[in-house]
């Protein structure tokens, strides 16, 4: 019986060179959902922009760089079109970022939004704003509408989506990130063997998540509590990036920066206290904070995106504004009050359960078959 078949484009799994793999949150998403297709038996393929090379992302799974760098409008009109014509008669295709499904996508498709990334205060610089920005809004409605579904991982899409386009509701399905609760666990205090109250940042090393305004925390706090330590974990923009971070680490008592695979944080989360994930623009859903959860820590996270979908004030967690000063307030708040902290820690473990794997891997398997059972023959074009 023949396989059958998806191909999912995406931006960049890859550095466009081939040569560094990148372990961001979309990242990993990509690795989990190639693995439940081949899970229900599918034959998997990737494509990204790249210089006409082929990597494995898994065994059998293989990434294929396309050469189509051109963009305009924050969109990969030419990446689209080269996808759609080598991916080939696939029964499923996926645009892994909302606006990879511009301008055509194949029949039967489905985007996926990972967040709003265009909530920073220098985006519509960066766009041009004016007319380039009604023509990234006229090119975002036309990505939303092709596919046949479009898998959103928070609520703050949808919501900011059916406020410009109030027919495009119904295009949605949320399907919320995920956490391997089995494997992400909390461990008692009587484990950690010591006073010691350690800080993670699991985060890239960028400014959207927050990485200036927790250097200053951590300048600031290991020198006013000696028991403090601050744990930035994450890769850079590139070595050179990661080669400063480790140098400033270095300089700092009580401070260190190193990074470690998806598969090697679990230890790293139950050895910390307080995690923080002080992301000021494009969030969704974050995987960190979920398996910081998991893992029953209090998380310190920004009120933005799809992070108040996980975190609820005072609850399980701390939700700020994500100014440095805020950040310092909330951190002193938790180390002064470990009660606080172990409340609200296993508050966060109880919740992460309702994202557990299992469940998201049901929520995709059951838009899989509704996808698949329609009929549709004709690419879907939009100029």
């Amino acid at each position: 019986m023949r396989k059958k078949t998806v191909s999912i484009l995406t931006t960049s799994h890859f550095e466009a060179d081939g040569n560094r793999c990148i372990y961001g949150g979309a990242e990993r998403y990509g690795i989990e959902l190639t693995r439940l297709f081949l899970e229900l038996g599918w034959e998997v393929n990737w494509w990204q922009a790249g210089l006409n090379w082929t990597r494995q992302m898994l065994p059998g799974v293989t990434v294929h760089g396309i050469p189509a760098q051109e963009s305009f409008a924050q969109t990969c009109s030419s990446l689209n079109r080269a996808f759609n014509e080598q991916a080939g008669t696939v029964d499923l295709a996926i645009y892994f970022v909302t606006f990879l499904a511009y301008p055509t996508v194949l029949p039967k498709s489905v985007s996926i939004s990972h967040g709003i990334f265009w909530d920073y205060p220098t985006w519509e610089n960066r766009i041009g704003g004016g007319e380039l920005k009604e023509e990234w809004l006229h090119r975002m409605e036309k990505a939303l509408y092709a596919p046949t579904r479009v898998v959103s991982v928070d609520t703050a899409t949808i919501n900011w989506a059916s406020w410009q386009w109030p027919a495009l509701l119904n295009r949605f399905t949320y399907i919320p990130n995920f956490v391997d609760t089995a494997f992400f666990q909390p461990v008692g205090d009587e484990d950690k063997n010591d006073d010691k109250i350690r800080i993670l940042f699991p985060r890239r090393l960028t400014t959207v998540r927050g990485i200036g305004e927790a250097m200053k925390a951590a300048t600031l706090l290991t020198e006013r509590y000696p028991q403090v330590e601050f744990h930035f974990v994450g890769r850079g923009h590139n070595f050179q990036h990661e080669k400063m971070m480790l140098n400033w680490a270095a300089e700092n008592e009580n401070i260190y920066y190193y990074w470690r695979t998806p598969d090697g944080m679990k230890e790293i989360y139950q050895n910390m206290d307080i995690c923080l994930i002080p992301s000021k623009s494009t969030e969704g859903t974050s995987l960190s904070c979920l398996e910081a959860m998991a893992c029953g820590l209090p998380v310190i996270a920004g009120n933005i995106g799809g992070l108040p979908d996980l975190i609820i004030h005072q609850y399980n967690g701390l939700l700020i504004s994500p100014t440095a000063d805020q950040l310092i307030e909330a951190l002193v708040y938790l180390i002064e009050n470990k009660e606080v902290r172990l409340e609200l820690g296993q508050k966060a473990r109880e919740t992460s359960l309702n994202f557990d794997l299992v469940q998201w891997k049901k929520s995709w398997k059951k838009l899989i078959n509704e996808v698949m059972s329609p009929e549709r023959s004709e690419v879907k074009c939009h100029g």
